[in-house]
């Protein structure tokens, strides 16, 4: 993920969700993906919208610790000025499939069971 190259000066989750999930990453088995759609700012008012999933142990009910080191994403929308509540159902309609593309880069059998959440999705 890219998104470092630009001053933000504010981001806000439009949506997130836990889901169960498969990874080995850095020699660790992770369990879980956390999954988010976000909306960074940059100090000119110039907004881009990520589709990430960060992918975590969860060892147990209570266990939502994410590292942040196996993490897939890509900006999906740039340049607008404002949130777009119709551009972020655009973007919810084909995030499962963007992301599913994405998953090989974090090694072979990686996936996300989109059937499986932990958590209701919370919007923002």
């Amino acid at each position: 993920m890219d998104n470092q190259q630009r001053d933000w000066v504010d981001a806000l989750d439009a949506y997130r969700q836990y889901f169960n999930a498969n990874a080995v990453y850095n020699g660790v088995q992770r369990r879980a993906a956390n999954v988010k759609l976000t909306l960074y700012k940059d100090i000119n008012g110039v907004s881009e919208y990520w589709i990430t999933a960060s992918f975590f142990r969860f060892e147990d009910e209570e266990d939502f610790l994410d590292g942040g080191d196996a993490m897939v994403g890509k900006a999906v929308v740039t340049g607008l000025k404002r949130r777009s509540k119709k551009k972020e159902a655009e973007i919810l309609a084909t995030m499962q499939k963007q992301l599913d593309e994405l998953l090989p880069q974090l090694g072979e059998g990686t996936a996300i069971y989109w059937d499986r959440p932990l958590r209701d999705a919370i919007y923002g």
